[in-house]
């Protein structure tokens, strides 16, 4: 079943003699359960496309399709609690909580969103998968870059969306992180049946993962 179908998107930024379209007729599908990397130079419209697919904008002409919905067809409110559920955003910096605990960053959002108590099992199989067990009483400022955007994935897993959506999740990780961060994920992602697009300028980690979609003159190319 797929997980993402994007069909005929187009994006344009700017007015008049400026305007200029980022996304042009864009089409691709993604498997449920796919690691999928997203590539292309800097402002080819990798971080655009990931926000379309998150909600966060809208396309001026096309479709996007996740888990079977049309997003284009949501008002509002439902497309916040669809991506609240189904979908998880991850960026380039480690946004965690400061004043949490690991453990505490990865189970808020889903107390606070469904009010249910924490699934320990869950939790201490996505602690050890992550190679996170030890640190799960630290706080961010005590984790190092790696164990940080690891938590964020973390979180990421433990809130049971069916998609992850990560923008350049390493840029601020060095080579030997970077690597681990990434083969960790996957692995994880493949354990707990989640679809991840991940876009990325650096084509080792690209080479991670299952599939490579590039971004090219507002276009998606295979490879």
């Amino acid at each position: 079943m797929e997980a993402i179908r994007v069909q005929g998107v187009w994006k344009t930024y700017g007015n008049g003699p400026e305007k200029e379209s980022i996304l042009r007729d864009v089409s691709f599908a993604l498997e449920e359960g796919s690691f999928t990397a997203l590539t292309g130079i800097s402002g080819s419209g990798k971080t655009t496309l990931l926000h379309l697919l998150a909600g966060l904008q809208d396309p001026e002409a096309g479709e996007i399709f996740l888990l079977g919905r049309n997003m284009r067809e949501m008002i509002k409110k439902e497309r916040i609690l669809f991506r609240r559920r189904h979908v998880s955003l991850v960026l380039q910096e480690a946004a965690l909580l400061p004043n949490l605990t690991v453990e505490e960053n990865l189970a808020l959002p889903v107390v606070m969103d469904t009010g249910r108590l924490v699934e320990e099992e869950k939790l201490e199989r996505i602690l050890k998968d992550l190679a996170l067990a030890e640190a799960r009483n630290r706080y961010p400022a005590q984790l190092s870059g790696g164990e940080r955007q690891r938590a964020v994935f973390g979180r990421a897993l433990f809130s049971e969306a069916e998609i992850l959506l990560a923008d350049e999740p390493c840029a601020r990780l060095d080579r030997r992180q970077s690597l681990e961060t990434v083969g960790m994920l996957k692995r994880c992602a493949g354990l707990w049946g989640r679809t991840v697009l991940m876009a990325t300028h650096d084509l080792d980690l690209a080479q991670i993962c299952d599939r490579i979609l590039t971004l090219e003159d507002g276009q998606i190319r295979e490879g």
